[in-house]
């Protein structure tokens, strides 16, 4: 019976081996990715401190060009200039100053506020979809106003001084133009007189296009369509986030459950304890401790090779710098917490192996 029981405490401890570390890292993920005001302070920092806005501008616009420029939806002429190389003059810092003066921060973070306040609200509510209306008038306002301009002043500095002949040829099509047909300018910084006007009419393009965006979005309509479309119901989403919270939420349970069966089955004495408890707990606390401190450069690497190997580099180093801020809120108690493991291990097999066995008691034949 002895047998038996040491044999199958002896499976449950490789159980222990894989369970410990797992059970600790979905913990920490749990900690982190289900509390609705650490996640809104993440992003909060992720979107207003880091580039990536900016560098996803960018990207996005030079992408939109040459999709324009191959479907030739884009009105060009003669000796016009490429928009892609126009846009490639518009640096990062360019981008940070449009950003600040049509996306300040005020904006961006109410609508993470609606966003995530409305998800996690969702979660525990019984409505079949989030109420995530996000209010796009704020924005608006500030893209007709001079803000817009100063954001359309950026972009025409980026632009190189006009040419006479690129002069010569604006004058040309307005001199062959009719009456009260649009003219538009090279993609050239023009001289006076023409400066103004030239900003004043891409302002005035913006404000066409911000017309047409409604006053308020709302993100749950769109996620109504998955059903329709035989996507993942919404419903089956939050099912399936609930499930994921509540495991989560128990998962150190699981190592504990397996320590007691193992105390069951096993262990009759300190030493035996250590042996059954103190060694696991000594391998994976080492386990964890070296993932604590290899998963910064590790997980650079993953990222770089895998899931944002097809992204731009400007927009790929953003998003590096924001899973590293995400990847630090959730790993960064793995030290202390696999130095407590570690520690606890091994004081138990110091203390199994200071344990002396007792000296057995010889009988004394009696005296005839």
């Amino acid at each position: 019976m002895k047998v038996l029981g040491k044999i199958i405490a002896f499976f449950i401890l490789l159980i222990l081996l894989i369970a410990l570390p797992v059970s600790i890292l979905a913990y920490d993920i749990g900690r982190v990715v289900f509390d609705q005001v650490l996640v809104k302070g993440i992003i909060t920092d992720i979107v207003t401190d880091s580039d990536l806005i900016p560098a996803a501008l960018k990207w996005y616009s030079e992408q939109r060009a040459e999709q324009r420029y191959g479907a030739g939806e884009a009105i060009a002429w003669e000796d016009e200039p490429d928009i892609v190389d126009l846009l490639s003059m518009v640096s990062i810092d360019s981008w940070r100053e449009i950003r600040a003066e049509a996306l300040p921060d005020e904006i961006l973070i109410e609508w993470i506020s609606v966003a995530v306040d409305g998800t996690y609200e969702w979660i525990d509510s019984d409505e079949r979809v989030p109420d995530v209306t996000l209010d796009l008038l704020a924005f608006k306002e500030r893209v007709n106003s001079e803000h817009g301009e100063n954001a359309i002043r950026v972009v025409y500095e980026s632009l190189p001084p006009c040419t006479e002949d690129e002069i010569a040829d604006f004058r040309s099509r307005l001199a062959a133009s009719l009456p009260g047909e649009e003219v538009l300018y090279n993609l050239c910084q023009f001289p006076d007189p023409w400066a103004s006007d030239q900003v004043s009419d891409y302002h005035n393009s913006l404000i066409l296009v911000v017309e047409n965006i409604p006053d308020t979005f709302a993100l749950t309509q769109e996620l109504s369509r998955l059903e329709d479309t035989r996507g993942i119901g919404p419903e089956l989403i939050k099912a399936q986030l609930l499930l994921v919270r509540q495991s989560m939420r128990l998962a150190p349970l699981i190592p504990v459950v397996l320590l007691v069966l193992i105390l069951l089955f096993a262990i009759r004495s300190l030493k035996a304890l250590g042996n059954w408890w103190g060694i696991p707990l000594t391998l994976d606390g080492a386990l964890l401790l070296i993932l604590a401190l290899i998963y910064p450069a590790t997980l650079v690497g993953v990222l770089t090779i895998g899931p944002l190997s097809e992204i731009p580099p400007l927009v790929r180093e953003e998003a590096l710098s924001a899973s590293m801020i995400l990847a630090d809120a959730i790993l960064g108690p793995l030290m202390w917490q696999s130095i407590i493991v570690f520690t606890l291990g091994l004081i138990l097999i110091l203390v199994g192996a200071a344990v002396r066995p007792k000296p057995s008691v010889e009988t004394v034949p009696a005296a005839e």
